[in-house]
């Protein structure tokens, strides 16, 4: 006796929600994500040949303005300005909370010398002796720092 073979049935399954959902999915995501903050004060940093990248993460920004205004991010916070006075109680407390914070510094080119020699008084005060300097790189004009 020979067996009948079972004849399959065709499945079809319909894409469309699931394309709903990836859609819904991407507006949530464009919609939640955070850039980075604009900075409250533009600085336009000096020329150098090191390539040495700023890091990413673990970072703490300390920028010098025209004005000679101070300015601290710390990671991807908003901006906020401080005088040479209290810098160092916001360098003690961050750097207290964040044993790994690296300090960057980013001072206008246009900038008195006398603010950047009173800001790496703070530096070794609050015993930060390895800070970067934020540079612009001369042959791609890419963010550079030197040490």
């Amino acid at each position: 006796m020979a067996a009948k073979k079972m004849r399959r049935i065709g499945i079809k399954i319909d894409m469309t929600p699931m394309v709903d959902v990836a859609f819904l999915l991407l507006i949530f995501f464009m919609s939640t994500s955070q850039f980075d903050p604009p900075q409250k004060v533009p600085i336009t940093i000096p020329d150098s040949h090191s390539n040495l990248k700023v890091p990413e993460s673990d970072v703490m920004t300390i920028g010098i303005s025209k004005e000679n205004q101070i300015l601290y991010q710390i990671g991807k916070q908003p901006q906020e300005y401080t005088d040479i006075a209290n810098l160092e109680t916001v360098v003690t407390g961050a750097r207290r909370r964040n044993p790994r914070l690296r300090v960057a510094i980013k001072a206008d080119k246009v900038s008195d010398y006398g603010t950047m020699e009173d800001v790496m008084a703070v530096m070794q005060k609050t015993n930060t002796i390895t800070f970067s300097l934020v540079t612009e790189l001369i042959a791609s004009k890419k963010s550079a720092m030197s040490h």
